[in-house]
């Protein structure tokens, strides 16, 4: 028990108050991580608490003293600068100790005793024997410990610290790291610490805090603003809390008063910048005006040479600013502080603040960081140098596909300062024809048109009016859905401009509207020579161009061409930054991945597309990271998650207009349906979509040119129909959508056009049938098989080809690595899966007339093109039956097609 001295102990000239915690407010929060935190370092020889003023060090160490000083041995000493004298410091430790074990039999001269100064050796011996003397558990506070200036007396404490029994444990809370040998306490597993962090508050205690200040709960977003904004600062949270607390609206009073307390204004200019020196003073209040500093940046602003030291004194006296990175180059300010600071700036030096800015937008403009250096250009108010920096960023912002930052930024400048710089006024148009923003674009291009025919005729008006005419066919191509409409989707003369990136642009938009049209081989060749144009030096279009590819193969059923050009693009876009043109690799390889079963690193890879899909500068992007990964989702039985992500990407394309992606999303909610057994959400679902107006309008009723939206849109119906057990009509659909899918030449989705006509003849009873479909599916993709694309489209699938494996109807033996990559589809019932890989063989499908008048023309050794002009057949169509035939001989080699072909026409096959 704590007893005051009487009057004649000769440790009665020591004040009372310092020997004992200091009376803490009423309003208390549990901070029991902290404390206990603080409980395990006690069994070691120091606890070191550091951490800015108004953090609540003393708080903390009050509530932790209070809650164990009846089961403990505890000494108090809370220190103040008078302490820098060795005779005071050494008699207040003393008599600290004293306080609460009475028999501590140290003695230190006072002033009062001696005019003398205190050997410092001495003082530290006569503690130190009188610690070991002591001989039982003691723990000693020691608080503000950071205005203890005077090295020599630090030192002696470190010896002190040193050599103290181990029965002696010491906590010292101080705003900055203190010189003592830390580092081999911390060797010897003797040093716990706690920092801002472990003192901050979080929701929880803010909450708690909020409840008790204002007398009402706050609201989860009141909470969650005021620990951004503060960082859980306490003393910042506290006066925001005091001053909402004296209004009604505690929401609003909050938001107003963390903007603009006087409290905290006045906390930091009174103990905070009042306490440095003039130069210190400056440099806080004018570096201020940048959100992140380092020392090179610092010196460019003040024109001085030791910025980097300041940076490291100011961390070292916690003086809240906080490191960036673990090198210590970056640091900010508190966000508070910074506020505050921004005040005194304004009202100290706001004639240099436009200069400043201007500084700071030259450095890091020189350092390649155009996001720091743009807003400070402008803050500048130098519009020449906006003007020059614009133009600078959007030419490298182009190359690496950042359509999002040159839209945002070219907007800030007027149609005056635009029209001016050529090179922005195209960067401007293009990014929005690209971002599929076409009306936007239609109105900016014809008002650069129109200044334009009044500007002076000079060479760069001529080079300008030739972009904008290039500006407008990209436009043009790009805008135009509708099949065959007029573009021509070859690469002319014109193509070769030396404006390299609208050059290549061009020729990428006309490959994108040759896939559209399917015009396969018209689409590889207008992409690779948008990459030949294009170089190295534009690795967004470049890498575009590789997927467009990448899109053709797949459609044809080249997966593992398909697959390799994925992964060789995600491969050279993971050497740079994640920007868009990894967005793009990236998400091309996560749908390959999946359609390869491998369902983790698919997953993985959308996962970490997703929170930078706000740089895709398409849709198509966006629309198929959120479709692999509700498909995902699905897979593995979290509908719900499922459900959200399509209902998010629905809202999204809605927007936009997006028919083409809204069709995937209407076929995955309908198969989400179907998969959950819920007839009533696939019913809302087909009706918001419109399927059964478009089947009575006979929208399906005949095969017509193949089109993706209109495709998607009839097999959800099918589903619908399917569901309600009216298989004839799901099957007169599905084949109507099966032959115009082959008259273009998609293999890829002819297959799975014949996995779900396997499936509805199953549902229907007819086995021989979808065992036929299954077969005919299997013959187009021999090498590959299904997808797992394939499977998740077509709820069912794996039943039918079970069954067709047990009972020996498989026209082909899978290869061994199918099987084993996607036996967790085709091992139902856990039979194995020899049957599938090692069936007996089934006799094999009869070749149609056509396939036997294309055999015949084989066998004669002539060339595709030479059987074209022959069977008046167009050239992709003839090497479409010669891929069925291929399959049906079971070869993957011309000879071995002429040999197998010779000898069934001997046959009279």
């Amino acid at each position: 028990m704590e007893r005051p001295a009487p009057l004649n102990d000769p440790l009665s000239h020591l004040l009372p108050t310092k020997l004992s915690p200091p009376q803490t407010a009423s309003v208390l929060v549990s901070r029991s991580a902290a404390l206990r935190k603080i409980d395990r370092g006690v069994g070691g020889k120091l606890v070191l608490v550091t951490a800015p003023l108004g953090s609540g060090k003393t708080t903390l160490l009050t509530q932790w003293y209070r809650e164990v000083r009846g089961s403990r041995l505890l000494a108090w000493l809370s220190l103040d600068e008078r302490d820098n004298a060795p005779e005071r410091f050494f008699s207040y430790l003393v008599g600290a100790i004293r306080r609460t074990a009475p028999e501590f039999d140290a003695y230190i001269a006072s002033q009062l005793d001696a005019q003398v100064a205190l050997p410092l050796d001495h003082a530290t011996t006569v503690v130190l024997r009188s610690l070991w003397n002591l001989g039982r558990e003691l723990v000693v506070v020691i608080d503000d410990f950071h205005v203890l200036r005077e090295r020599a007396l630090v030192r002696a404490f470190s010896y002190l610290l040193d050599h103290a029994p181990p029965h002696v444990h010491w906590i010292v809370s101080s705003r900055s790291p203190p010189e003592l040998d830390l580092a081999k306490l911390k060797l010897n597993e003797q040093l716990v610490t706690l920092d801002s962090r472990d003192l901050s508050l979080d929701g929880e205690a803010i909450h708690e805090l909020g409840q008790r200040l204002c007398g009402a709960a706050l609201a989860p977003e009141d909470v969650e603003y005021l620990r951004a904004r503060t960082e859980g600062w306490v003393a910042g949270v506290k006066l925001a809390l005091l001053t909402a607390g004296e209004h009604a609206s505690v929401s609003d009073a909050l938001r107003k008063a963390i903007g603009s307390n006087h409290d905290v204004a006045r906390y930091l200019a009174d103990v905070v910048l009042r306490e440095q020196t003039e130069e210190v003073h400056a440099f806080l209040v004018l570096s201020s005006v940048v959100d992140r500093l380092n020392g090179e940046l610092c010196n460019a602003l003040l024109g001085i040479t030791h910025g980097a030291a300041l940076l490291a004194e100011l961390e070292r006296a916690q003086l809240f600013i906080q490191s960036l990175d673990t090198q210590h180059q970056w640091y900010r300010y508190h966000p508070l502080f910074l506020d505050f600071l921004r005040t005194q700036l304004a009202c100290t030096y706001g004639d240099r603040i436009p200069r400043l800015h201007r500084e700071a937008s030259a450095w890091f403009a020189e350092h390649a960081m155009p996001d720091e250096a743009l807003p400070h250009a402008f803050a500048s108010g130098d519009r020449g140098w906006c003007l020059e920096l614009t133009v600078r960023c959007v030419e490298a912002w182009m190359r690496e596909g950042e359509i999002a930052s040159v839209l945002h930024w070219t907007t800030k400048l007027t149609a005056e300062e635009t029209l001016r710089s050529p090179a922005i006024c195209v960067a401007h148009i293009a990014c929005l024809i690209l971002s599929r923003r076409f009306a936007p674009a239609s109105l900016a291009l014809r008002d650069a048109q129109r200044r334009l025919q009044t500007a002076p005729s000079d060479p760069e008006r001529e080079r300008l009016s030739r972009q904008l005419s290039r500006l407008a066919l990209l436009h043009a191509v790009l805008s135009d859905s509708a099949p065959g409409a007029g573009i021509e989707l070859e690469a002319s003369p014109g193509d070769e401009d030396p404006d390299v990136f609208m050059a290549g642009a061009v020729l990428a938009a006309k490959a994108y509207q040759a896939l559209r049209l399917n015009r396969f081989n018209a689409m590889r060749r207008l992409a690779l020579i948008a990459r030949e144009t294009l170089g190295l030096n534009n690795p967004y279009m470049v890498g575009y161009t590789d997927v467009l590819i990448a899109l053709a193969d797949r459609a044809q059923g080249h997966m593992k061409d398909a697959s390799d050009r994925c992964e060789a693009a995600f491969e050279r876009a993971s050497r740079g930054r994640r920007n868009p043109v990894w967005v793009n690799a990236a998400t091309a390889l996560a749908t390959t991945r999946y359609d390869q079963n491998r369902l983790d690193e698919a997953e993985a890879l959308c996962m970490e597309v997703l929170p930078l899909l706000s740089q895709a500068t398409v849709f198509e992007t966006f629309a198929v990271a959120y479709l692999v990964l509700a498909r995902i989702k699905s897979i593995r039985g979290k509908y719900a998650e499922a459900s959200q992500l399509l209902d998010y990407l629905h809202s999204v394309l809605e927007c936009g207009h997006q028919t083409r992606f809204l069709a995937h999303v209407c076929g995955e909610k309908i198969r989400l349906g179907l998969m959950e057994q819920s007839p009533a959400r696939m019913k809302v679902v087909a009706q918001e979509f419109g399927l059964g107006e478009r089947m009575r309008r006979g929208e399906w009723s005949e095969r017509r040119f193949y089109d993706e939206t209109w495709e998607q849109l009839g097999v959800a119906q099918a589903w619908v129909l399917m569901a309600r057990g009216r298989n004839d009509r799901a099957h007169g659909l599905l084949e109507t959508l099966r032959a115009s899918a082959h008259d273009a030449g998609c293999v890829a989705r002819e297959t799975a056009l014949l996995a779900a006509l396997a499936v509805c003849h199953w549902r229907a009873g007819d086995a021989t049938a979808a065992f036929a479909a299954v077969n005919r599916g299997f013959a187009l993709v021999p090498r590959f098989g299904f997808t797992r694309g394939v499977f998740d489209e077509t709820p069912g699938l794996q039943e039918v080809i079970v069954a067709a494996a047990t009972q020996r109807k498989l026209s082909h033996v899978l290869p061994a690595r199918y099987a084993e990559r996607y036996q967790d589809l085709l091992s139902l019932g856990g039979g194995g899966l020899d049957g599938l890989t090692a069936l007996p063989r089934a006799p094999r499908e009869s070749l149609t007339e056509r396939e036997l008048q294309m055999i015949k023309l084989l066998a004669q050794g002539l060339s595709n093109q030479e059987i074209s002009e022959r069977s008046n057949v167009a050239l992709s169509t003839t090497k479409w039956h010669l891929r069925n035939v291929f399959a049906k001989l079971d070869v993957t080699t011309r000879t071995a097609a002429i040999v197998k072909a010779r000898e069934r026409l001997e046959r009279n096959l």
